[in-house]
């Protein structure tokens, strides 16, 4: 699904009568047995004229089917998810702003808990240290017209509320007069915030400058905006809505992942993909880190990630150079895994060449050395599993839906 079919059946309408029967949370009945584990999908049903989606439960992710018959918790409108303390977020987007925290009862089936919700819609919410107590997210306006600020909050997961929100003018952050910008990773480290964005025009979606990388560096959790700095070495990082623009290892040290690709939806490419490094401590580009993607062996666009631990990312990186006519297509991507310290990047055995979800975050998830994703091929889609050691993919559980918008271990 293409991001351009996303927005449009989204404004269409936020939700579609669904075909199959979904239960509400007191009548789930897929109660896993005693011991077993127990995922939470996100997944979306798109039709000609709409998408709906869904929130379900499962223990079995490589047998079988996904089914949403009986199982699945209807999600209003357009969604995202974020995953921390043992809750799933379901985030709406495109003018909801409200948050479904589902978790699991004490028989574990999910449940829904409401009450958190933000001024303007959600652009990224991340669990600041894998504790589970605290979020940082961003709602960035997608135009002047929209608004004029940045809003930057807490969420504490405990009581389902936000803490803490600061206002940042757009102007401050990146020239109004020059473009507007959309906001594509960001991490906690200590006591600051680094953001990735692109510039772009909020009207068409032109990107005109792509000759830097740019990252916001603010006060954490004053969120007061202290400088933002750029190299030239790369394009920005990062693309529409993929939340795969920054990342940090256990070290500290922060990696810009810059693709500048067609497929993800810019209008030009004028700097090679690469990988740009802020080292723990550290508040500017690391002079001497440079890993060009685009040259390494297996090598092209990382498009989707996730960071899995020790210095590597889980990723979908393009197996040929996009072209204007694949603009936002997200198309020819293959799963790999990217050693970030020893700039490699390793195709995975048994990944088929596949497209992508388009402007989404990566629907993945990392669990006893394995990483789940799912990847659609002629119609079917099916769950992956990855084994991290020998990056080796084995096909799994067949998952009825168009995509797969977030998944996440519960228990």
């Amino acid at each position: 699904m293409t991001i351009k079919n996303l927005l449009n059946v989204a404004l269409i309408t936020g939700v579609a009568v669904g075909t199959v029967s979904c239960k509400k949370d007191s009548d789930n009945d897929t109660t896993p047995p005693a011991g077993q584990k127990v995922y939470a999908l996100g997944i979306g049903v798109t039709t000609t004229t709409a998408t709906t989606n869904y929130v379900v439960q499962t223990s079995d992710l490589m047998s079988g089917t996904v089914s949403l018959a009986g199982n699945g918790l209807l999600q209003d409108g357009y969604r995202d998810y974020a995953y921390a303390g043992s809750k799933f977020f379901s985030i709406g987007g495109l003018g909801i702003t409200d948050v479904n925290t589902l978790s699991l009862n004490a028989s574990d089936k999910l449940t829904t808990q409401t009450g958190l919700t933000f001024e303007l819609q959600n652009n990224e919410l991340i669990d600041i240290d894998g504790t589970g107590k605290t979020m940082v997210g961003a709602s960035l306006p997608t135009g002047p017209t929209v608004g004029l600020n940045a809003k930057f909050y807490t969420v504490d997961v405990a009581s389902n509320t936000v803490a803490n929100k600061v206002d940042v003018p757009m102007n401050n952050i990146h020239p109004s007069s020059e473009d507007w910008l959309f906001h594509t990773g960001m991490q906690v480290r200590g006591n600051q915030m680094f953001q990735t964005f692109y510039p772009v025009n909020a009207a068409t979606y032109e990107t005109k400058n792509t000759d830097y990388n740019y990252v916001a560096i603010y006060s954490y959790p004053g969120f007061v905006l202290q400088k933002v700095i750029k190299d030239s070495r790369t394009g920005p990082s990062g693309a529409f809505n993929t939340r795969s623009g920054l990342f940090k290892t256990e070290s500290g040290d922060l990696y810009a992942v810059s693709n500048s690709s067609f497929s993800n939806g810019y209008s030009q490419s004028t700097k090679p993909a690469g990988i740009l490094k802020i080292a723990s401590g550290a508040t500017e580009f690391d002079a001497n880190y440079f890993f060009n993607t685009d040259a390494a062996a297996n090598g092209g666009k990382i498009a989707h990630a996730i960071y899995i631990g020790n210095g590597k990312l889980f990723a979908e990186i393009t197996t040929k150079v996009p072209t204007a006519a694949d603009r936002w297509s997200d198309a020819n991507l293959r799963l790999a895994i990217v050693d970030l310290n020893a700039k490699t990047v390793t195709p995975v055995t048994n990944s088929p060449v596949f497209s992508g979800n388009g402007g989404r975050s990566f629907a993945a998830t990392t669990d006893e050395g394995k990483v789940y994703c799912a990847i659609t091929v002629a119609g079917v889609m099916n769950i992956y599993q990855t084994d991290i050691a020998t990056a080796t993919a084995t096909k799994g559980a067949t998952i009825e839906g168009t995509f797969l918008g977030g998944i996440a271990r519960l228990k």
